[in-house]
């Protein structure tokens, strides 16, 4: 059971997860490739394996640490390992989302989303087509105002009646 899960309110359910992109490793591992050609040129071999080993970790870290959901109420992410940081916002405290992808994002369908809240600003890299995630975010953002509004109207109605 993930993050989303367990901190789940009353009456709330999961509209979509994003998604972790692993091509997010193929510029790392075209990069290791490289430089296991040089280090067999060069005869070192194990510092090949070492610095390769080392680089291909270091970025699934962060695909193993990443977890971003909407649901029907809130925006709902965590990342990180020793030092994590997590978005627990309510979908009317959400002030900006927006998407950066570098030349290999747009190639191969991943970026970073920047979440800014009444409470500070989150990133989430390696989600894969974040554009899609920030529609969705939008579109419940929309959804949610909307039936906020209907409930205010439905309660001036019942204060009128009585």
């Amino acid at each position: 059971m993930g993050y989303t899960e367990q901190n789940l309110g009353k009456n709330e359910e999961i509209i979509q997860k994003a998604k972790i992109s692993y091509s997010v490793l193929i510029p790392t591992v075209i990069g290791c490739i490289i430089l296991m050609v040089l280090a067999v040129k060069l005869n070192a071999v194990t510092a090949g394996i070492v610095i390769s080993a080392i680089s291909i970790i270091w970025r699934l870290i962060p695909i193993f640490c990443t977890e971003l959901s909407l649901t029907n109420k809130k925006l709902l992410g965590k990342t990180g390992i020793i030092i994590t940081k997590v978005v627990d916002s309510p979908l009317n405290k959400i002030n900006n989302i927006s998407v950066e992808q570098g030349i290999f994002g747009k190639i191969f369908g991943y970026g970073q989303i920047v979440i800014t809240t009444s409470s500070g600003g989150y990133n989430f890299r390696c989600i894969s087509h974040p554009d899609t995630f920030r529609s969705a975010v939008m579109n419940q953002i929309d959804a949610f105002d909307e039936e906020r509004i209907r409930k205010q109207a439905e309660q001036m109605a019942n204060a009128m009646k009585q």
